[in-house]
């Protein structure tokens, strides 16, 4: 009898993760689609603003001077995203690009406006990479930019 129990309760044990694998596999519901596609386009219409005020801000780049003003303008559109922002309760994590299928068709709809300003930015840093700029805060914008 007590060998018993210890069975059931190890074939208890080891259920429990296949039948929470199981609830990870079920279709989603029609309003869980509706909030992830949702949320997939606020994070590129985002995505994209924050991408426009970058290039702006690194159009202004002349002399290391203007290059730590830009990169003080980018880090704050992209501070919370990077990280390291001291809180009350600590210091802020980096934040994670979500993937979910919404996420992919999102990124197909909004692929030619991504495209374009991709190359707007490699334009500007490879013009900034001419002028010989040494600025540690503008290359962290930079990868900032190219991250997220």
């Amino acid at each position: 009898m007590k060998n018993l129990v210890y069975f059931l309760a190890f074939g208890l044990l080891m259920a429990a993760p296949v039948t929470m694998a199981a609830e990870d596999l079920a279709p989603k519901s029609s309003a869980e689609t509706r909030m992830e596609k949702k949320e997939a386009a606020d994070w590129y219409k985002k995505k994209l603003a924050r991408q426009k005020k970058a290039i702006a801000a690194l159009k202004k780049v002349k002399n290391e001077k203007t290059a730590k003003k830009a990169a003080d303008a980018i880090m704050k559109h992209y501070g919370k995203l990077v990280g390291g922002e001291k809180t009350a309760m600590g210091t802020t994590a980096a934040a994670e690009v979500p993937e979910t299928d919404a996420m992919d068709d999102m990124a197909t709809k909004y692929e030619k406006q991504l495209e374009k300003l991709q190359e707007q930015l490699n334009s500007e840093i490879e013009r900034i990479g001419e002028l010989g700029i040494e600025c540690p805060e503008l290359d962290e914008a930079i990868d900032a930019v190219n991250t997220y």
